[in-house]
């Protein structure tokens, strides 16, 4: 009885006890990133897979090989995001044998479309063994003998850091889904245009912290769980403000427009005169 309750107590600590997210290669926590700055541009890889049957590709050390996302033919360069922009951005990418039958495994969900983030802006941190964020793509359509149906409209989503300090400017988490009612036909050698509403979400609290003083605990920026709220807008802090300082520019510039108004209907009612009338009277005796 006693060896069964030491045995349970073992698996409650086991239970109760967390690991940070994400660990750099070495299976540590990144506690040096170079944050990213306001727009900076920030790369995408994704691993790359056996078309036959999406199994991972590996190098000559056994290590997964990650690719760059297609070539966007607006750019002539892979779909990248900029760091805390929200936009809408297309990306038109071209449909080679290889990528044609990748999307058949990513619809038919046979394979992820996995990418990967970044945690750190510093050049080569991947490849020193940096740690990242997955972020992976869920197209969905259907899959014909002859061609695909691709939904091609995506709501991409990335949450980072919500105390908008600059030295923690990194990302939490990120994913991207097919959103529309709409699919194209797509066929060996066609061009795809991907519609991109990215959005990154700057205000989410974070819940359940094991660290009451991150940076005394030796963590890159606060833990938790950064949870939609249950009345949840799909808009970032600074953009929500942006809007809010609109909305009081407006409503200041209605309220004086409405007092300038009235105040000039009351004086023209009353007929009052004006100082420079009055001081053309003199005193009478």
């Amino acid at each position: 009885m006693k060896l069964l309750h030491i045995l349970s107590g073992l698996a409650l600590a086991q239970y109760a006890f967390g690991q940070f997210f994400p660990l750099d290669r070495k299976g540590e926590i990144p506690l040096e990133i170079k944050p990213y700055e306001q727009g900076q541009e920030v790369f995408i890889d994704c691993i790359s897979r056996n078309i036959e049957n999406g199994e991972h590709n590996f190098d000559d050390k056994e290590k997964i090989i990650y690719v760059p996302f297609p070539n966007c033919q607006e750019t002539g360069k892979p779909f990248s995001l900029k760091y805390g922009v929200n936009e809408d951005v297309n990306c038109t990418i071209g449909f080679t044998d290889e990528l044609f039958h990748l999307f058949q495994l990513y619809i038919h969900e046979d394979a992820p479309f996995s990418c990967r983030i970044p945690l750190s802006s510093e050049p080569y941190y991947l490849e020193k063994g940096g740690a990242y964020v997955p972020l992976t793509f869920n197209f969905r359509g259907e899959i014909h003998d002859s061609h695909l149906d691709v939904d091609s409209s995506m709501n991409l989503m990335v949450t980072k850091p919500s105390n908008n300090i600059p030295e923690q400017n990194t990302v939490i988490s990120a994913v991207a889904w097919s959103a529309s009612t709409n699919t194209t036909r797509v066929v060996i050698g066609n061009y795809l245009t991907l519609n991109f509403a990215v959005r990154w979400l700057d205000g989410l609290k974070n819940y359940g912290s094991q660290a009451e003083q991150f940076a005394n605990n030796g963590l890159p920026f606060s833990d938790g769980f950064y949870r939609f709220p249950l009345k949840f807008i799909a808009m970032s802090y600074s953009l929500f403000l942006t809007y809010m300082g609109l909305a009081c520019t407006l409503t200041s510039a209605i309220v004086l427009a409405f007092s300038y108004r009235l105040l000039t209907t009351k004086i023209s009612k009353n007929m009052y005169r004006s100082l420079d009338t009055e001081a053309g009277f003199a005193k009478q005796d």
